[in-house]
């Protein structure tokens, strides 16, 4: 490799992580936005958990013609389109209260999120160099992972009322274009066309798409939910919240050592391994509550350990899959975060109802556990 493809490949890894870490403060900044200024309208949970659906209901829809979309534009154009696309629709929701409008902008941000996470992970391991790929692609869900943990932050400086937090979220939407201009025009061809269908990658590769729907699982059900589950279980609300945030440090500090290992070891085992510790940190967690010299740690290795099966999944994906079909299963992984992300919640909502108040964590460990055995069928078929 060339010293200068080594400089486009270092701009274009800085464009990418830069572009999504933007993109995830703003949609975590717009998202409390939009709940809590229904709330104060007089809208229903029923009506915001609906609204709080749409971006995932996005995915879903918009994964399976990025592809084709993206192979007639061209990367760059719809990676532009989807900024300005997620920046308009952020600012209209300043400008209307018509709550018709507000689902139909909902769904475009999701829409341009979707685009945007697609193409960009699909770059990501385009370039990323074979032998420190786990290490890449954990720096990547780290960022993400920070951004979406300091939107929620600036609500405390902007305030939850007004224009003013929808205009500073759709302008940190709009910085993410001076990344991209740090490539020029340099964006990556994605033309090539696949050897397989959507629904084929799932036959074709269990392990990632039920690390991908066990994250999304994850991240629409626990993290939604583990505050409610803290105060059913005598938390205070301070506390309760701070447990999302030590959850959220996990996902943030052990991405890169995990990403370390699975470069350093083979990495289905590594993510065998973090399955198991998802397992475990479900099933301990109602012992851990009322004990926070184990609560805090256990939250922290459990948050990395569950998020950390979503890094292994996009490692392994850049190692088996290359050009088209590269697009394909990066578009297939999309379509599957949002099945996940809609079944979470409403699955886990359900059980805390049934199995009061630990039908969360349980509900999870079966899902953990149906993970660990897909991982496991395909570390021994690999032996």
């Amino acid at each position: 490799m060339t010293d200068e493809s080594i400089r486009d490949n270092t701009l274009a890894l800085i464009a990418v992580i830069a572009a999504v870490t933007a993109m995830a403060v703003s949609l975590s900044l717009s998202i409390p936005l939009v709940s809590l200024s229904m709330e104060r309208r007089g809208f229903g949970s029923d009506i915001i958990g609906l609204m709080g659906s749409l971006p995932a209901l996005a995915f879903l829809l918009a994964s399976p013609v990025t592809p084709a979309l993206t192979r007639t534009f061209g990367s760059g154009k719809m990676l532009w389109g989807a900024l300005v696309l997620a920046t308009v629709s952020i600012w209209s929701l300043a400008l209307s209260d018509n709550i018709y409008f507000w689902f139909f902008l909902r769904l475009m941000i999701g829409t341009s999120m979707a685009i945007l996470f697609l193409i960009s992970e699909t770059w990501l391991n385009k370039i990323a160099i074979e032998k420190t790929r786990g290490r890449t692609i954990a720096i990547y869900v780290s960022s993400m992972t920070c951004g979406f943990a300091f939107g929620p932050i600036l609500i405390n400086f902007l305030g939850a009322e007004g224009t003013l937090p929808f205009i500073v979220s759709g302008f940190i939407v709009l910085s993410a274009g001076l990344a991209f201009l740090l490539v020029g025009d340099q964006f990556p061809n994605l033309g090539g066309k696949s050897s397989y269908s959507y629904l084929a990658f799932v036959r074709i590769a269990p392990m990632i798409s039920a690390a991908v729907l066990l994250v999304a699982f994850f991240d629409g059900s626990v993290l939604t939910l583990l505050p409610v589950y803290g105060i059913k279980n005598g938390q205070a609300q301070e506390t309760a919240v701070l447990m999302t945030s030590a959850l959220l440090a996990g996902n943030i500090l052990l991405q890169v050592p995990i990403g370390w290992l699975a470069d350093r070891y083979k990495s289905s085992w590594v993510i065998l391994g973090c399955g198991i510790i998802g397992v475990a940190g479900a099933l301990l967690l109602p012992v851990a509550m009322p004990r926070p010299f184990l609560l805090w740690p256990l939250l922290i290795i459990w948050g990395g350990a569950v998020v950390g099966t979503y890094t292994i999944a996009l490692s392994i994906m850049g190692q088996k899959f290359k050009g088209g079909d590269l697009v394909t299963a990066t578009a297939a992984v999309g379509a599957l975060w949002g099945l996940g992300s809609l079944a979470g919640p409403a699955i886990a909502g359900v059980a805390m109802e049934w199995v009061e108040p630990h039908g969360m964590p349980f509900t999870f460990a079966i899902v953990c556990l149906a993970f660990v055995g897909i991982a496991g069928h395909q570390v021994l078929r690999s032996r």
